[in-house]
């Protein structure tokens, strides 16, 4: 009896892997359509085969050219020259430094993890946070409780901590306070 069903899980299992073996072979055949209306309808097909129905999947095999009529031409349309792609823009070092602390929109290959600039002003705002304006134009506010003493003159670095914060402190200190870029 054991024989039997290890017998019988094996051509069950040795089926279902010429399934998947023949599946992935029409999704490659439908891939290479180059006519999108008919790539579209052979990949329709493959999606409405039933699991169930494996076995008369087998034994009947999909067209990778399905019968379809397109009764519109398809306009021609012209081929442009490559545009670089927004991070090859994005990557340079004068936009990232630019760019440190905003909102992130595409990540370069090579980021900048510190910058590092002198401090040009400093404020509290009413509730008692700091704003640092550095001599890059970027301006810092505290986001955080914890505090750290700064004033015009010192350099100070900001890096970027883990799920986008970002932490000003001074080289010669060891503390450091949660900053958000408010310019």
């Amino acid at each position: 009896m054991k024989i039997f069903a290890i017998t019988l899980g094996l051509f069950f299992s040795a089926i279902s892997g010429v399934n998947a073996q023949d599946i992935i072979s029409e999704l490659h055949d439908c891939r290479a359509e180059n006519n999108d209306t008919l790539r579209l309808a052979c990949y329709d097909k493959l999606s409405s085969i039933n699991y169930q129905d494996s076995e008369r999947h087998t034994q009947a095999s999909v067209s990778n050219k399905p019968a379809v009529v397109v009764s519109t031409p398809q306009p021609i349309v012209k081929k442009e020259m490559a545009k670089p792609l927004a991070s090859q823009s994005f990557a340079s070092r004068d936009n990232q430094v630019k760019n440190f602390g905003l909102a992130k929109v595409i990540e370069p290959e090579q980021k900048i993890a510190k910058i590092t600039a002198d401090v040009i002003d400093t404020k509290k705002d009413p509730y008692g946070k700091l704003i640092v304006s550095l001599e890059n134009g970027q301006v810092w506010r505290q986001t955080g409780n914890s505090t750290l003493r700064i004033k015009i003159g010192d350099q100070v670095y900001v890096e970027e901590g883990i799920l986008g914060s970002y932490f000003l402190s001074k080289e010669s200190s060891n503390k450091r306070i949660r900053v958000k870029r408010s310019k």
